[in-house]
This record gives structure tokens, sequence and C-alpha cells, in this order.
């Protein structure tokens, strides 16, 4: 099973990102992601990866829930 973390915040070289579960966890940066806020990374065979199409996926389940609250 993959692991999955949400970059909350870039923070001092790190990616200060959050699990599913809401549990914290800071990931030294990678000069070859280019990741930013909201991005999902992966954790596939000890590399952190983005994953776009998660993140496109979440960015719409938000956007989608935010219309849904102004409705």
């Amino acid at each position: 099973m993959e692991e999955f973390f949400i970059v909350d915040r870039i923070e001092n070289g790190y990616a200060v990102c959050e699990t599913e579960h809401g549990d914290k966890k800071d990931i030294p940066l990678d000069k070859t992601l280019d990741i930013s806020e909201g991005d999902v990374l992966v954790l596939k065979n000890g590399v952190y990866i983005t994953d776009k199409d998660k993140t496109e996926e979440r960015r719409k389940r938000i956007l989608a829930l935010q219309e849904d609250l102004w409705a």
C-alpha cells in the first residue's frame, strides 16, 4: 500500500506534510521535485514523487465542497 502525503507548506528545506489521517511529517526537499502547497506526494520504493492525478482530484473535490457551501 502506498503512503500519501499532502504538502502543507515548504519550510527550511523541508516539505511539511500531512497524512490523510492528520499526522505530520517533514520530508526533505529533493531539488528534482517540483512541488507546491497542496500537492500530493506518494512514497514509492523509498522515493517521494508528486502524484499529479491525485493532486488534481483533491483540488477538484475541495472546489466542489466550497461551491456546495456557498450555493
